[in-house]
């Protein structure tokens, strides 16, 4: 048997394909072209899975079942995904896209949750029955895993920021009147990105600090609300560069045990499959699903 994770990302698409034993067969990339039309988001996830299966020698015919994850709201029941980040602001019917090429049974998923099904199983949740994982990305998300399965409820998977209102707090990195940073990378404010502010908070650089100071406040507020009640072993940060996500962890460490909450105290560390985890987590949860 054969399942195929797909992760339909903002700038590049993967594919995963994993046995019934879990184990990994093979990783693909290909470049998103993102124009908000059906046509482009089929013939991206064709390509991408060919690759895929090219790999090991597999026809799609052999595909037991497909898990597709998507940046923004994932409703499985219709096969539909709300993501503004893919220009797609009206339901998509991801199930559709799938179906046009593969037959086999399709399930949709929050990236964020197939990010932490994936680090569950090859990351840094192996350690753990249950964890929330936070993901940087276009949106910034909080994701839970409870004996290695997504958990789904009206609070999970929570967004608690995106990266437009992160770069927003950080607009005190450009001169007004030069038009440039204050000392980051000499570029304008509307070229800043996530790195480069986290880049500067390393550096120490005041607005950066703010900026990240705010970002950290915002994942801890958003772990405590979200999954307090299921009571996490960890706290993962993944999606980000690796030094971002341990100076993100030590930020949301110290103010988690100023909430005082029953999670206060827990580890709060970094992702260890990138972004790959998050097309091994759909391919995961094809599997569980199916």
């Amino acid at each position: 048997m054969a399942f195929l994770g797909i992760d339909i990302g903002s700038t590049i698409t993967r594919a995963a394909l994993i046995d019934e034993d879990l184990h990994m067969l093979a990783l693909a990339n290909a470049p998103t072209n993102i124009d908000g039309s059906l046509q482009a988001a089929i013939d991206d996830v064709r390509a991408v899975s060919r690759k895929a299966l090219d790999q090991v020698g597999f026809r799609i015919g052999a595909i037991d079942a497909v898990g597709i994850s998507c940046s923004g709201t994932a409703d499985d029941a219709d096969g539909c995904v709300l993501s503004p980040i893919l220009q797609w602001n009206e339901p998509v019917p991801v199930r559709t896209i799938a179906h046009s090429y593969v037959s086999a049974p399709v399930f949709v998923t929050n990236d964020a949750q197939a990010a932490a099904v994936g680090e569950a199983h090859y990351g840094a949740g192996m350690p753990y029955d249950r964890f929330s994982l936070i993901r940087m990305g276009s949106f910034i998300e909080i994701a839970m895993v409870m004996g290695a399965k997504p958990v789904e409820t009206d609070a999970l998977p929570a967004s608690v920021a995106t990266e437009v209102e992160f770069l927003h707090e950080a607009r005190g990195l450009v001169d007004p009147d030069e038009g440039r940073d204050g000392g980051l990378s000499g570029i304008r404010l509307n070229r800043i990105s996530s790195s480069q502010i986290m880049e500067g908070a390393r550096r120490k650089h005041p607005i950066a600090l703010h900026a990240t100071d705010w970002l950290a406040e915002r994942m801890t507020e958003g772990v405590v609300s979200a999954t307090t009640e299921h009571a996490p072993q960890a706290i993962i940060i993944s999606g980000a560069m690796q030094r971002d996500q341990q100076y993100l962890g030590r930020l949301v460490t110290r103010k988690l045990a100023q909430t005082r909450s029953a999670i206060a105290g827990i580890p709060v560390e970094s992702a260890l499959l990138g972004n790959d985890a998050k097309a091994f987590g759909a391919a995961i949860i094809a599997l569980q699903r199916a």
